[in-house]
């Protein structure tokens, strides 16, 4: 089912407060960051409690990491759309992070290239119009 919406609910998660404004201003003209947070645990509350359309989360969060959360929302049936970041550039990883649900792994060195078209995929995974 196709949503009809002026932008597409996006919570995210960073432990880097420079990380988290950089991705928040990035996706604001776009998306519409409902909130922040700095920490897994932090992000799943907000997740659970207000189910955006995505959540880009960093990949290493304290607290609950951003695979253990995929995990929890596939397990949950959720429908939040999962984009991972991480500074790390591993290919186990990245295969680990797309098995347990994430629709992509994104470099944070390229951010700036990627990470509005993949959020745009995310939109529609989630049943958006764009």
């Amino acid at each position: 089912m196709i949503r009809n919406q002026a932008k597409p609910r996006v919570v995210i998660a960073d432990d880097h407060p420079e990380m988290l404004e950089r991705v928040a201003s990035i996706l604001r003209p776009e998306f519409d960051v409902l909130f922040t947070a700095h920490d897994g645990l932090s992000a799943w509350k907000y997740i659970r409690e207000f189910a955006p359309d995505i959540a880009a989360l960093d990949l290493y969060l304290p607290g609950m990491n951003g695979l253990e959360i995929v995990r929890a929302l596939k397990q949950s049936g959720s429908r939040t759309v999962v984009v991972i970041m991480s500074g790390y550039d591993d290919f186990e990883i990245t295969q680990e992070a797309i098995k347990a649900g994430a629709l992509a792994f994104i470099l944070k060195a390229r951010l700036g290239l990627e990470l509005v078209p993949v959020m745009r995929q995310a939109a529609q995974r989630a049943g958006l119009a764009r």
